[in-house]
């Protein structure tokens, strides 16, 4: 797992991409298939399961950008990539508390990638937020919460729904998880450590 720095920046996150042979190679996906350097404009930033190394098989490699004009963005990333193998866009985001976004999907080598974008700065992203929270939490349990989130994830459960489990929050585990990540470093550690045997 990674440890230490706090993976702000997209190369802190890339830096972070040697702990293991699936995020190695994660990494030479990233780098070899000019995906960084083609949505430089939008502040790529890698994110999900694979930088805080819980993800499991079939697990996406994500990109979070930032995107003030998703029409543009879209039209550009057709533009530039819609001829990769199985590459689709799908819009979001018309619930009244959601922000418009856009995800696109493409197979890079055996990688699914999904790409979203959001005319919100990375750094205040869902994905972004439930990441580091969850990066906090893995380097405060160590080995044996890291192995149950893992655990948890491997018999099917999606990621925000497995930490809720472990910490025994109630409610919209995506909500709640939001809410840990507005929480100072060290009250988050105080309160997982008095929620979890780890």
């Amino acid at each position: 797992m990674a440890q230490g720095g706090e993976m702000s920046t997209t190369a802190e996150v890339l830096a972070h991409l040697a702990c293991n042979a699936r995020q190695q190679d994660a990494y030479r996906v990233l780098q070899s298939s000019g995906l960084l350097d083609i949505l430089a404009d939008y502040h790529p930033y890698p994110a999900g399961t694979v930088p805080i190394d819980i993800d499991v098989p079939g697990s996406d490699l994500d990109l979070l950008c930032y995107a003030e004009d998703l029409d543009a963005f879209e039209a550009e990333i057709h533009d530039q990539i819609g001829a990769v193998g199985e590459f689709r866009c799908v819009r979001g985001g018309d619930l009244p508390d959601q922000r418009p976004y856009v995800t696109c999907n493409l197979q890079v080598g055996h990688w699914p990638v999904e790409i979203f974008a959001q005319s919100v700065p990375v750094n205040r992203q869902n994905a972004y937020l439930h990441m580091i929270v969850e990066w906090r939490l893995l380097q405060l349990w160590g080995d044996a919460g890291h192995r149950e989130i893992r655990r948890l994830k491997q018999a099917g459960w999606k990621t925000e729904p497995a930490f809720a489990s472990v910490l025994g929050l109630q409610g919209d585990p995506y909500v709640e998880m939001l809410h840990l990540a507005e929480m100072k470093r060290e009250d988050l550690c105080n309160w997982a450590r008095s929620r979890t045997s780890f």
